[in-house]
């Protein structure tokens, strides 16, 4: 009799099958893959508006993943004249490794705003001409005047004024030009390494251990960048946890509740329907 573990190789080794796994029906705003997206990029200057596609690029089963150690020193000599120098040393590590169940290369086309960033004008203008502590409140209101004269040892306007000189700076942001999402300029490819654990039996804690570890035994290694988006690579694999699709049920769950929690945890939940 074949384990849950077997029929995820036998099913998802089907890179077709894997990707219908990360765009369920159900999952209309595409939360799963937003899910893996973020466990892989900063996509905090980049808004997803629609995924219009995932493909498997290549599949590989049963891959292990080593922990990488990292030794730093450095070596000084006075002795004849002064010398340093400095060692960093990636030693791979003897422990057993964490072991990916199935690793898939993706290629997620999304349709993308980006956040113009920038300033269109700065302008910083004098504070003076005050002679009511109300009137300083007026020229600037997002300063709390009271916890700035506590601070500071301030008790009355003369000494507000005799105390520093006041500048109010006004920041005009760049404004985004209207956001068309059928504009071909918008639509963008990320490509993203989605590491996958099977769980068996239906065990939430085990499921997020599995999952993190994976991430932190892989963290020495970079990502693949985002071409043509402002999104940093932060992690080298997107974890994911893939459980039987009765689990929730059968414990008291539903498929939805996990999926949020592991999504809190940058983990993509995925539920399998075995034969």
């Amino acid at each position: 009799m074949t384990s849950f573990r077997d029929r995820v190789l036998l099913q998802l080794s089907d890179p077709a099958a894997l990707g219908a796994l990360l765009r369920p029906a159900g999952d209309t705003g595409h939360q799963l893959v937003n899910t893996v997206l973020a466990a892989a990029y900063d996509l905090s200057a980049v808004r997803i508006d629609q995924v219009t596609d995932v493909a498997v690029d290549e599949l590989e089963l049963q891959r292990p993943l080593f922990r990488t150690d990292r030794l730093v020193g450095s070596w000084t000599r006075s002795v004849p004249s002064y010398t340093r120098t400095e060692l960093d040393l990636d030693r791979a590590g003897s422990r057993d490794p964490a072991w990916i169940d199935v690793l898939a290369r993706l290629r997620i086309t999304v349709v993308a705003e980006i956040d113009p960033a920038g300033a269109e004008s700065v302008a910083a203008v004098p504070v003076e001409g005050f002679t009511t502590l109300e009137q300083f409140r007026q020229l600037v209101p997002f300063l709390d005047l009271d916890a700035f004269m506590a601070e500071h040892g301030l008790t009355t306007v003369a000494d507000l004024r005799n105390a520093f000189h006041y500048l109010s700076t006004t920041v005009r942001l760049r404004a985004a030009e209207p956001f068309d999402p059928d504009d071909p300029a918008n639509v963008h490819v990320l490509k993203v390494a989605l590491a996958a654990v099977a769980v068996d039996p239906f065990d939430l804690a085990a499921g997020l251990r599995a999952a993190r570890l994976i991430r932190e035994t892989g963290r020495t290694s970079g990502g693949p960048a985002a071409g043509g988006l402002p999104a940093e690579s932060t992690a080298s694999f997107a974890p994911a946890a893939v459980f039987a699709a009765t689990g929730p049920a059968d414990n008291g769950t539903t498929a939805a509740a996990v999926v949020r929690l592991f999504a809190k945890a940058g983990v993509a939940a995925l539920f399998l329907t075995t034969g």
